[in-house]
């Protein structure tokens, strides 16, 4: 019986002093992502997301005007990247990556053969 119940103090010891520090861990992770926005996307993601209307409201049409778009070119990587930064979607930093926009032009290029 003695042995239950210094277990059982035991255990309530060394929990208490654990509980804290992961509630800690978990409020400081959490407010480090409230404060960073998304700066990333894969310009896979981005063309998803263009295709799909996110960025409307930044002049990219969605949808099967996406497609009218991009064959008009209307619709191209710098095109897509900059409404992408003007919604808050994507860091300022990838207008200048030369790579990036290589391949978000390539994954728009592939649009209409999915």
């Amino acid at each position: 019986m003695k042995g239950f119940i210094i277990t059982g103090l035991s255990s309530l010891v060394l929990g208490s002093f654990f509980a804290p520090v992961n509630a800690n861990e978990i409020i400081a992770v959490t407010s480090t992502v409230e404060q960073n926005p998304i700066t990333y996307l894969s310009p896979v993601n981005l063309v998803s997301h263009g295709r799909g209307g996110t960025f409307s409201e930044q002049g990219i049409p969605g949808y099967t005007r996406f497609s009218l778009g991009i064959q008009s070119g209307k619709v191209d990587a710098e095109s897509l990247v900059q409404a992408a930064v003007e919604a808050g979607r994507l860091s300022s930093e990838a207008l200048n990556n030369s790579s990036y926009l290589s391949q978000v032009q390539f994954e728009l290029s592939q649009v209409d053969n999915d």
